[in-house]
């Protein structure tokens, strides 16, 4: 993935990067190292969950993943709606249903292209979460050319070198 999002950062001609993650906050410091050694610079966006502030913690623990990503989804977009975005996910929780709900409400204006890599040799992973029809159904009413799936990263160069065409 480093290298793809390398790939990403030179043809876009160094994009904003933003790290959406479901995991807490307290997180940040292992996190932070790791993503900025390995990938481009941008802010790391995570779920709040602090004993300090009560609702944002009861939030944390109640809202589900696709709820928070959408929701912090909706907030870029009320900061940047002119920018357009790639989004880059994966299988293992809700980002095809997440990223879908937001082309779906913002439309191909503002979110270019959806990228998701299938996880796959994780154990105890549901393997629905890589089926076919989990992906055809998290992305209907989203244009096929908008969305891909893929396991090799490479696979999505073409893809990239076509959003500045």
């Amino acid at each position: 993935m480093p290298a793809l999002y390398t790939h990403i950062h030179a043809t876009l001609s160094q994009p904003t990067w933003f790290y959406l993650s479901a995991s807490p906050y307290n997180l940040h410091p292992f996190l932070h190292p790791f993503i900025h050694s390995t990938y481009p610079p941008g802010p790391i966006l995570l779920r709040d969950a602090s004993w300090m502030d009560l609702s944002g913690f009861l939030a944390g623990l109640t809202q589900g993943t696709q709820a928070y990503k959408r929701n912090r989804m909706q907030r870029l977009h009320r900061m940047l709606p002119k920018r357009k975005v790639v989004c880059v996910g994966d299988s293992t929780q809700s980002d095809p249903e997440a990223y879908a709900d937001i082309y779906r409400l913002f439309g191909g204006g503002w979110v270019r292209r959806i990228f998701i890599r299938k996880v796959t040799g994780i154990a105890g992973m549901d393997e629905s979460k890589n089926a076919p029809k989990r992906f055809e159904k998290a992305f209907e009413g989203v244009p096929s050319g908008v969305w891909t799936v893929f396991e090799d990263p490479a696979e999505l160069y073409e893809a990239v070198d076509g959003l500045v065409k």
